[in-house]
């Protein structure tokens, strides 16, 4: 009886570890739908997100959506409301300009730990990914452009090998990836128009990393300058 009860509580918590790795999978796949929505700026700021309605547009259960908010809320990604409800922040300019002196500090020690690394496969691949991007940007698609420029970074950005380092990237990312939503209405024919990354990629061929980081640095303020204007408008 004893060897019974014990093979039977065995049996039990394996099919509650299964249970509960399937519900994790779950919550981390609908996170990591909700942080590409953020970081492409599909999520505007302010938009407010109901848990049931995630739910029901995904076909889940209300737990695992739950579990995602309440995880994006842990890193500050989202904030918490009455009724089952999660928002997306509003960043102001302070806000704004601080997020954006703290990405080029960090991903600019990535991209100059990755030049480190380079080897002409590595360059080959960023080179790929970076006429994809600039396929896409020609197209005026802006919300693929996002998500082309993020497949490229953070290809990079693995390069480096600091998975830390990436995932506080990542973070910064979800953060201020909502105020992009501002690049739908106010992206202009320069914008479609200009060639980014041209000073990056051949400062990563080099392995130079001080030109890797401010090659970098200078992507970050270009692209954020026209996100900045609608601050002062």
């Amino acid at each position: 009886m004893a060897l019974y009860w014990v093979m039977t509580m065995r049996a039990t918590i394996i099919m509650f570890d299964f249970a509960k790795a399937q519900r994790l999978s779950l919550t981390q796949q609908v996170e990591q739908n909700l942080k590409n929505a953020l970081i492409i700026g599909a999520l505007k700021p302010g938009a407010r997100l109901v848990t049931k309605d995630i739910a029901e547009s995904q076909g889940i259960s209300i737990t695992p959506v739950r579990e995602a908010l309440l995880r994006l809320v842990s890193s500050g990604a989202l904030y918490a409301a009455p009724a089952q409800a999660f928002l997306v922040p509003e960043l102001n300019l302070a806000r704004y300009n601080e997020i954006q002196i703290i990405r080029k500090k960090l991903e600019g020690m990535a991209a100059a730990a990755a030049s480190e690394k380079m080897t002409v496969e590595k360059v080959s691949r960023l080179h790929r990914l970076v006429e994809e991007f600039h396929s896409i940007k020609s197209s005026g698609d802006i919300a693929k452009t996002l998500q082309s420029n993020y497949q490229f970074r953070f290809c990079l950005y693995e390069f480096a090998e600091m998975p830390t380092l990436t995932a506080l990237i990542e973070q910064l990312w979800v953060r201020i990836g909502p105020s992009f939503n501002y690049l739908y209405p106010h992206a202009d024919e320069q914008f479609f128009q200009r060639e980014f990354y041209r000073a990056l990629l051949l400062a990563l061929s080099k392995g130079a990393q001080v030109e890797s980081y401010e090659a970098i640095c200078e992507v970050i303020d270009e692209s954020g300058a026209i996100i900045q204007k609608q601050y002062t408008n």
